[in-house]
């Protein structure tokens, strides 16, 4: 993946770079919608709410755990050079979208099949729409751990109850398409990002003098291994790439494919101009998994090895500034963010389970995703995170390698025409 970037990165001369003062004037620049697309405002949002998830809160904490401080250097790779590959699947994905019986269809499926092979685009579908099932069970654990947690006292809401209502709340938002989802999603991500980010940046400020042995200590633990206080020895430049890179991609999604559904259903003409737009959700996580980072860094909450791997790592580290306070923050944060990847993780999967059902039997998959969000509210993490990494490897690799090959190609009557 990282290579993949680099050389896609190379290919387009910096484009996650140069194009940043365009990215900014689209997204401010005034927008439209049609019958069966949105704002490509509202389509950066939806996708944005799965990719602003409890991976880039909860991810940083359990890597900088398993492979040391030096892991973020792999997340800032891992974002900023992912921008790069974010913005050819997107271009792609818009590029080769087709309008029939009065639906978008868009994502991944698209150029895989017409520049590849159809066999490679329904492999795709088949572990994406497995992959988005179960990292939407993952985040309802993670909410449902939070919640239920003792230290909320009397507000503390039982697993198969929080569960449940999720559920719930998503197929009801689902049914509405991808209209009620944009406008949804163009309301919540913005409160959870700025709830999260302004606490965040509080405890940093508040331990500011401590900064420069915290970057000492990421760029010490990158290039040397050490003991761990249970004995396993973390750190060192594998891991840091093993750990950092693998969920820095689980935290901004860059070249999974993911993020090509929403922004497909977009209302432009200009595939480059929907493409950098993009890239400000796969900043905005590098962003999320940087704060994420320095907190559990400061805190110290990453040494504490009576804390079980996950959301309440990011708690602990908020109950020492915040008191009481802290976990209603850390509990409405993993509210909202778990929310919304589900929301969104739902209709990225029902997308590739309409293209392998040949746009048959949603409602069946709006069953299933409802049924997985309530079984993972009550199973054992592990296993969940344990069955993503699995499932991501088999959708991403021949993914990332068809984006290779497609930042390559010149333009579509040029492919069209081999």
């Amino acid at each position: 993946m990282l290579l993949a970037s680099l050389l896609i990165t190379f290919k387009l001369k910096f484009i996650q770079f140069r194009k940043i003062p365009t990215m900014f004037a689209l997204l401010f620049h005034p927008q439209r919608e049609g019958e069966q697309t949105v704002k490509s405002r509202h389509a950066l949002f939806a996708a944005m709410s799965t990719t602003l998830g409890l991976s880039t809160i909860v991810a940083p904490v359990i890597a900088i755990r398993l492979g040391g401080p030096g892991v973020v250097v792999g997340f800032l790779l891992s974002s900023f050079l992912g921008a790069a590959l974010n913005f050819v699947e997107v271009k792609s994905a818009i590029a080769y979208r087709e309008v029939k019986d009065d639906h978008v269809r868009g994502g991944p499926m698209g150029y895989l099949s017409k520049l590849f092979s159809p066999l490679l685009a329904r492999w795709y579908a088949f572990f994406g729409a497995l992959l988005m099932l179960v990292w939407s069970a993952a985040q309802a654990n993670q909410l449902s751990a939070m919640l239920s947690s003792p230290l909320l006292g009397a507000l503390a809401i039982p697993k198969f109850v929080s569960g449940g209502m999720l559920a719930l709340l998503v197929t009801l938002i689902l049914v509405g398409g991808i209209k009620r989802i944009g406008r949804f999603s163009s309301k919540l991500v913005p409160v959870m990002f700025f709830l999260y980010t302004g606490a965040s940046l509080w405890i940093i400020g508040a331990n500011a003098s401590q900064l420069p042995a915290v970057f000492h200590e990421i760029i010490d633990s990158c290039f040397h291994a050490k003991a761990f206080g249970t004995g396993a020895i973390i750190g060192g430049i594998l891991s840091a790439f093993r750990w950092g890179v693998m969920k820095g991609l689980q935290g901004s999604e860059a070249g999974i494919g993911t993020q090509t559904f929403p922004h497909s259903m977009a209302e432009t003409k200009n595939p480059d101009h929907q493409a950098i737009l993009s890239m400000v959700s796969t900043y905005t996580a590098g962003l999320l998994l940087l704060l994420s980072s320095l907190v559990t860094l400061l805190t110290g909450s990453w040494l504490d090895a009576t804390l079980p791997l996950g959301i309440s790592m990011v708690a602990a580290s908020f109950q020492s500034y915040f008191s009481y306070f802290g976990l209603l923050i850390v509990a409405v944060s993993t509210l909202l963010f778990a929310f919304g990847t589900i929301l969104g993780n739902s209709f990225n999967g029902s997308q590739c389970f309409l293209y392998l059902t040949r746009y048959r039997g949603i409602k069946f998959f709006y069953f299933l995703a409802a049924a997985l969000v309530l079984f993972g509210s009550m199973v054992d993490v592990t296993k969940l995170w344990s069955g993503i990494d699995y499932v991501l490897a088999l959708m991403m690799v021949p993914h990332v390698l068809a984006l290779v090959a497609l930042s390559f190609r010149k333009s579509r009557s040029e492919v069209l025409a081999l």
